[in-house]
């Protein structure tokens, strides 16, 4: 990855009709809308604001030589998004415990990554660490530890989507302190965060969710590291909070967007904390 610092960070807002609505009327700002890989929220986003696209690319699953690069392509052009995003999953007959597996595994990942990397360059390309939950699914903790993105992006020159929701997740999993967890990702090959709050519906803990006292610290520790030059300035920072569908019936209040964007806008933009509620 090239050295290149962005001069300003980008917010980004996932696209849902209450942050169309808001922003329409003037009542919140931000850099972008962020959007799925559809054609017609992307249409429909792009009426409103500039849009760059989330894609829904795993790498982990062995299909990643099968996608329609085409359409991946497409989607660049007509939006102006510079980076192709990964998740990086694992399948879940992954024996967790074996470690001739979990290596074999992980060069299969890295493989993946390449490819994608030889096709759109490694400056292009980011891989998202996925979260560990606290209860199951022991077969992601290879590709939720940091270890595993520092060999990731030394090996293939890719950058570093860090989610800190998905971190704050694994840091809960592992009791570790979460804001230390958060430096030990590639933090110097950061090129995008993904903000959210973390809460507990139906008694399953969930991201995608309001920003709340705790969620607030953790994410003006990162902007802070950033200032102070620790971690790279990243390009985008987006709020994933509302989106449209079942999924995000219950999380895409009005009255969290207008409350929320404009803190997230002044913390990015101007360094500062207007709200001092959560």
């Amino acid at each position: 990855m090239g050295d290149r610092i962005p001069a300003h960070m980008e917010l980004a807002v996932n696209y849902s009709p209450q942050a169309a609505d808001l922003l329409r009327s003037g009542q919140i700002n931000f850099d972008l809308f962020k959007t799925p890989n559809w054609h017609n929220m992307v249409e429909e986003a792009m009426n409103y604001h500039p849009v760059y696209i989330h894609f829904d690319l795993n790498v982990g699953l062995g299909k990643i030589a099968h996608q329609n690069w085409g359409e991946v392509e497409d989607f660049l052009n007509k939006t102006g998004t510079e980076m192709v995003n990964l998740h990086v999953v694992a399948p879940e007959n992954l024996n967790a415990c074996n470690e001739m597996d979990i290596e074999a595994f992980l060069d299969s990942v890295i493989d993946e990554v390449r490819l994608v990397c030889k096709r759109f360059g490694e400056d292009h390309v980011i891989a998202e660490n996925v979260p560990l939950p606290i209860s199951g699914k022991p077969y992601l903790r290879p590709v939720a530890m940091p270890r595993f993105f520092q060999r990731l992006v030394s090996e293939t020159g890719c950058g570093m989507l860090l989610d800190l929701a998905h971190a704050s997740i694994t840091a809960l999993t592992l009791q570790t302190e979460p804001i230390a967890f958060f430096s030990e990702f590639p933090i110097r090959r950061l090129r995008e965060i993904h903000v959210t709050g973390l809460g507990i519906h139906q008694g399953v803990i969930h991201d995608h969710m309001e920003l709340r006292d705790h969620d607030w610290c953790l994410f003006e520790s990162a902007i802070h590291q950033i200032r102070a030059g620790n971690w790279r300035k990243p390009e985008i920072i987006a709020f994933e909070y509302g989106g449209t569908g079942e999924p995000f019936v219950w999380r895409s209040e009005s009255r969290v967007l207008l409350e929320q964007v404009p803190r997230l806008y002044s913390l990015i933009h101007n360094g500062n904390n207007n709200n001092s509620s959560g």
